[in-house]
């Protein structure tokens, strides 16, 4: 096995693997090449120094991806994608590539490396508890299962990410949809106006109907702030909305986001390797 990091030449067979590798995993992503790209160079920013592939000759046999940034304070490698072809599973094919990986993250002055995991994805658990990584919070996943109607009458209009108030959000994030990580990134924004006080903020992904994003002032809940920036996402959005990584503890946004028509399909595990 021979491992490497990845450059921009690889993004074709980085492509081809991906799309094997997530076939019939726990949640199958087909993404188009477009949708792929932008996956790695708007939404994660792929940091290729410290992003790695595994070859059997020629072949592109498995790839670990990260980002990096400060996140809570520190400074953080992010694992955006792990993937392994079916017939190069049960080799310690991710453990190999991490190996290679760590003295190079470390040489970056990154303390730490934060990942999601899909909770019934039982082997890649066991892999990443057997590399080091332990258990930090446990967050839901929605999609929208219905078209999203309201009559609220609060005015949205579209912003930017230097607009947008932070500190509306009663909960940190996870690191690929935190304010640091997005003010690098070039999302779409969508602002609640009451005369002209900004009441809340929405940061999506219209292609992708997906919301990194969604906090209302707390002065201004129960006013339809929220609803009308779901509808407005919504009718901008080709496909149907989503939002990840909610906190699983964040009872009154799940009970919001439930009432404007998401369904909580999945839920991940953030896990942590300090190194």
């Amino acid at each position: 096995m021979d491992i490497r990091l990845l450059s921009e030449e690889d993004f074709e067979a980085l492509y081809r693997t991906f799309k094997i590798a997530f076939t019939n995993n726990e949640v199958s992503f087909q993404p188009s090449v477009e949708e792929f790209g932008h996956r790695l160079h708007k939404k994660l920013l792929m940091n290729i120094d410290i992003s790695a592939g595994s070859y059997d000759g020629n072949e592109m046999t498995g790839f670990i991806l990260h980002s990096s940034g400060i996140y809570q304070g520190i400074p953080t490698a992010y694992n955006g994608g792990t993937g392994v072809l079916p017939g190069f599973r049960n080799q310690k094919t991710a453990i190999n590539i991490y190996e290679f990986l760590i003295p190079r993250i470390q040489r970056k002055f990154l303390a730490r490396i934060l990942l999601e995991v899909v909770e019934t994805n039982k082997n890649a658990i066991s892999l990443y508890e057997k590399i080091g990584f332990t258990f930090k919070r446990k967050f839901k996943c929605y999609k929208m299962s219905k078209t999203f109607e309201t009559h609220s009458k609060v005015r949205v209009e579209e912003g930017t990410i230097d607009e947008v108030n932070f500190s509306f959000t009663d909960f940190e994030p996870s690191f690929i949809d935190s304010s640091e990580h997005l003010k690098r990134g070039g999302e779409r924004v969508l602002l609640s106006k009451k005369e002209d006080i900004t009441t809340g903020y929405l940061i999506f992904q219209p292609h992708l109907g997906r919301i990194s994003q969604l906090a209302v002032d707390g002065m201004h809940r129960q006013s339809g702030a929220g609803e009308a920036l779901l509808y407005q996402a919504q009718s901008l959005s080709e496909k149907p909305l989503t939002i990840m990584n909610i906190p699983e503890d964040e009872i009154g946004f799940d009970s919001f986001l439930k009432r404007c028509g998401f369904q909580n399909q999945v839920n991940q595990y953030e896990m942590e390797l300090i190194i």
